[in-house]
């Protein structure tokens, strides 16, 4: 159940003061955060808390000079938050409450209410994952580490709003993007694509892009304002990215991408592959990008 005032989840400071969680919550030093905490120790833009499905949080840093912690300590990756959780920021401290019944995922109820909600959409998905992050984050001391893997999330995610997308799941070393498929808005995928390869070109942190088009199933909870998703369409994505990691390469995009945007890139045929584990074992057509 929720608590008095309605709310399922929240972050409350030392003095009692609550801050309700809906989709997320940005923390920082900056006025336009949701969470503004004056500390000299906070970056402007320091963490988020990340509202996933329904019933998951997770606290994000944004690549803070200071780090953030929960429970004592440092987050490289994304944190899966629980009810009760002390997240320090600086010198300041907030803990985090989850309700009864969305910490216990309620699993009866978030799929009665799923049911009146399914419907589909066409849209861009990329999945970006830090190439070998074991073996990186064994060879970087934890702080250099979460450091650098900060400051690429918060780049990222930076990049994906200004160019008209939105993460829709934070997945441990990388992250799920969306953008709806829109003649009218081609530009934002094509910009947003453009930067992201930018960013892989110039990072410290390698990392792998896959891109594939299609009709997904959304419902349920919402993720940065934007529905989860399911369906096969995203299930070939997630395939994909095993395919590029066998082929040793840190971009891949399928022939629907290619059919969709081919106009704007020089994309390079990689040939046909089969995909291991999906329900079509025909094999497809895959491409990879050339900035020469």
């Amino acid at each position: 159940m929720q608590d008095d005032t309605g709310v399922d989840a929240w972050l409350e400071t030392d003095e009692g003061q609550r801050l309700p969680i809906d989709s997320n919550c940005p923390i920082g030093r900056s006025p336009s955060n949701r969470m503004v905490i004056p500390d000299r120790k906070v970056s402007r833009r320091h963490a988020v808390v990340h509202r996933q499905d329904v019933h998951e949080f997770f606290l994000v840093d944004l690549g803070s000079q200071n780090g953030s912690y929960v429970n004592g300590l440092r987050v490289a990756l994304p944190e899966r938050l629980k009810d009760g959780d002390r997240i320090t920021l600086g010198q300041y401290d907030l803990k985090f409450h989850q309700s009864a019944e969305t910490a216990n995922n309620d699993v009866s109820a978030s799929y009665s209410h799923t049911l009146v909600d399914v419907r589909s959409k066409t849209c861009f998905m990329l999945l970006a994952d830090i190439v070998s992050s074991t073996r990186l984050c064994e060879e970087h001391e934890p702080a250099k580490w979460a450091s650098l893997v900060g400051a690429w999330t918060g780049n990222c995610s930076d990049l994906i709003k200004r160019h008209g997308g939105a993460i829709n799941k934070y997945l441990g070393d990388g992250f799920l993007a969306i953008w709806p498929l829109d003649p009218n808005r081609k530009k934002h995928i094509t910009s947003g694509l453009n930067a992201l390869i930018d960013v892989q070109e110039q990072s410290p942190l390698p990392f792998r892009l896959v891109l594939h088009v299609g009709e997904v199933m959304t419902g349920g909870g919402r993720t940065l304002g934007e529905d989860s998703l399911s369906g096969m369409e995203l299930v070939l994505l997630f395939r994909m990215e095993r395919l590029a990691s066998k082929l040793g390469n840190t971009f891949l995009c399928s022939s629907a991408v290619h059919s969709a945007i081919g106009d704007d890139f020089t994309f390079v045929s990689l040939g046909e592959h089969q995909v291991e584990d999906y329900v079509d074992h025909e094999p497809k057509s895959f491409y990879g990008i050339s900035r020469d």
